[in-house]
């Protein structure tokens, strides 16, 4: 395996010292505590998923993990995940320094599934800006969440093929409503099976669906194959429940 030495930035600084002893032999070790520094960038998969990934300054190796027996080393990798683990913080400061560099610390970690979307995923504890556009990011508060109309009934047209697309229509008045992932949100598993619904407090029922293998009962799962051969087209529609 291929070693290399790697730069990290903490905070303002610039260290080129091995991250901090946390180094072995010139690669990281999979479960140690590791601070690595680089450029914050949304990867958005067609539409399917979205995650934020830390690009490190120079390419970085890691040994595998001691205590997992099914841990592979893995060698040039340019691209990690980031993992907020549901952390309200540490997700905001992350979208916040999308575009920017930034000091990532916490725990290079292997899940073994398909919800891991690079050869390494970082397990983040702190998030720091190191330089003058990235503080500046982090002293703005938050933009207001979008407003979600409460509306009595929706349609929803849900497009999947080598994209996912979503739209989502008022009943009566044909108004296209926004943000769609508010009406319709969808997650996808990690054997790539797309589950979609409606927001919470309505009930679906299917209008109609191309997909013969896929399954969406009234009110119940909805979910069908990612990247399907041929573009799949599923309709349903979300009614407010009565109290």
């Amino acid at each position: 395996m291929k070693r290399v030495s790697i730069c990290v930035l903490p905070l303002a600084f610039v260290l080129c010292c091995g991250l901090f002893g946390q180094v072995a032999g010139g690669c990281l070790v999979k479960g140690k505590p590791v601070t690595l520094g680089g450029t914050l960038s949304r990867v958005d998969e067609n539409g399917y998923r979205q995650w934020i990934a830390l690009r490190p300054t120079r390419p970085i190796c890691a040994l595998a993990d001691p205590a997992d027996q099914f841990d592979d080393p893995v060698d040039h990798v340019i691209q990690i995940q980031t993992f907020d683990g549901d952390r309200v913080d540490i997700r905001s400061r992350l979208n916040r320094l999308i575009g920017k560099n930034a000091a990532l610390s916490g725990k290079l970690i292997e899940w073994h599934t398909g919800y891991q979307r690079a050869a390494l995923l970082l397990d983040v504890r702190t998030v720091e800006a190191t330089d003058a556009d990235g503080m500046a990011a982090l002293s703005i508060p938050d933009p207001p969440k979008a407003t979600v109309r409460e509306v009595a009934a929706y349609d929803i047209t849900v497009r999947a093929g080598r994209s996912l697309t979503k739209e989502a229509r008022e009943v009566g008045t044909d108004d296209r409503l926004s943000p769609v992932g508010d009406y319709a949100p969808h997650w996808v598993t990690g054997g790539d099976v797309v589950y979609v619904d409606c927001r919470d407090g309505y009930e679906r029922k299917l209008i109609s669906s191309t997909d013969q293998r896929g399954f969406c009962p009234d009110d119940d799962l909805c979910g069908f194959n990612a990247y399907p051969a041929n573009t799949t087209v599923i309709k349903f529609h979300c009614a407010k429940k009565m109290r």
